[in-house]
């Protein structure tokens, strides 16, 4: 799998701000997955690192979130050089002759071809979400997976809203069904049941799965805005992202930003699922620049969510997390005041039990009963 990155920006000492209250750590506290030295290492994915202002940040969103409640803020540990260059090592007797072929910024891990006995045939590997998804459709005997009634019902208020804000993403449909496991450029939705007492920011939340492998996996949580913006955390009031809003995502990477988009102009990045991208900084802001694409098709994370190897099926399995396959409009659009919430949204485009569940943790009668 490829970990794509951007360079590290520059952020200014936050020497009049009070330091935030430590967080105290949950009985659950979160694994950091393990990657290769050059996701470490490199900066595709996480802009910066370690700073006052960032961590306090990050610190802040935790407990301004929606639902905030308990942080857990185990800072990862540094992996000796050995180990990585082991790592290194694996990964390149892997991938072979393919590394030839990969730009010079795309490092990490490669995902082999599938082999022949696969689910997904490697003809259809470029589109298979597609595709699988016209065979969940079919299987219900429907045309598309999700009807216009259906999209009118689930989305039709947030729909509105995305028109005003974004027409271009606006134009994708939305689309979402439940899968029977977690996998990379998934969603995750927290069981209706799930983290009411603890780890409060994990209550209905949607998160993206960015990696997801035998080392572990990590993800961002898409629908945890904060009060802060990206001119204030890297103290460029001018800068191309001044105004975007920051969104927590979640309690891993102490001091770590990441973004996701939806241009495949923007080199250095690496498509989580298709149409949707992360990294790429520096080209990113040329481009905004140039007015070639908009501020607003970027999203920003402080932190992400991070398991440890089968910690993240193992949940799955337990009922902890849905795994949900999406369309790339859920994936990217901004989660501010949204008419309907996104965790609320997603389950009902999913239809069946997720559909119940959300009428239920809601205290609605679904209609379908």
């Amino acid at each position: 799998m490829h970990s794509t990155v951007v360079r590290a920006i520059s952020v200014r000492p936050a020497a009049r701000i009070a330091a935030a209250r430590a967080p105290k750590p949950s009985a659950r506290p979160p694994a950091r997955p393990q990657f290769s030295r050059g996701a470490r290492n490199n900066n595709d994915v996480f802009l910066q690192k370690g700073t006052h202002r960032s961590r306090l940040v990050a610190s802040r969103a935790e407990k301004q979130s929606d639902g905030a409640g308990e942080a857990d803020a185990e800072k990862p540990k540094k992996e000796s050089e050995d180990v990585a260059k082991d790592e290194d090592d694996e990964m390149k007797a892997e991938a072979g002759a393919g590394d030839a072929e990969r730009p010079d910024d795309v490092v990490g891990d490669v995902e082999k071809a599938p082999a022949l006995d696969d689910d997904v045939a490697p003809a259809l590997e470029g589109d298979w979400r597609d595709f699988r998804a016209m065979l969940i459709s079919q299987e219900k005997g429907k045309d598309e997976l999700v009807d216009e009634d259906e999209i009118a019902a689930a989305s039709g208020p947030n729909l509105e809203l995305l028109r005003q804000q974004n027409p271009k993403l606006a134009k994708d449909k939305p689309w979402a069904h439940r899968i029977g496991a977690p996998e990379k450029g998934c969603l995750l939705l927290a069981a209706a049941d799930e983290f009411t007492l603890g780890q409060q920011y994990f209550h209905q939340a949607v998160i993206l799965l960015l990696e997801h492998h035998e080392k572990g996996s990590m993800g961002v949580i898409l629908n945890r805005p904060t009060q802060y913006n990206m001119g204030y955390v890297s103290g460029q009031s001018d800068g191309p992202f001044a105004e975007n809003a920051l969104y927590f995502g979640g309690d891993v990477g102490d001091g770590t930003v990441s973004f996701l988009h939806g241009s495949d102009k923007v080199q250095g990045s690496a498509e989580v699922l298709p149409g949707v991208y992360l990294g790429g900084y520096d080209s990113a802001c040329e481009l905004v620049k140039k007015e070639e694409v908009d501020a607003d098709e970027f999203k920003f994370f402080a932190r992400y969510c991070g398991w440890a190897p089968g910690q993240l099926k193992s949940e799955c399995e337990r009922g902890v997390w849905y795994p949900v396959a999406c369309s790339k409009q859920l994936a990217l659009k901004q989660v501010i005041q949204l008419p309907k919430p996104l965790w609320r949204e997603i389950l009902e485009l999913c239809g069946g039990e997720l559909k119940s569940a959300a009428a239920r943790a809601y205290g609605e009668e679904d209609d379908a009963n």
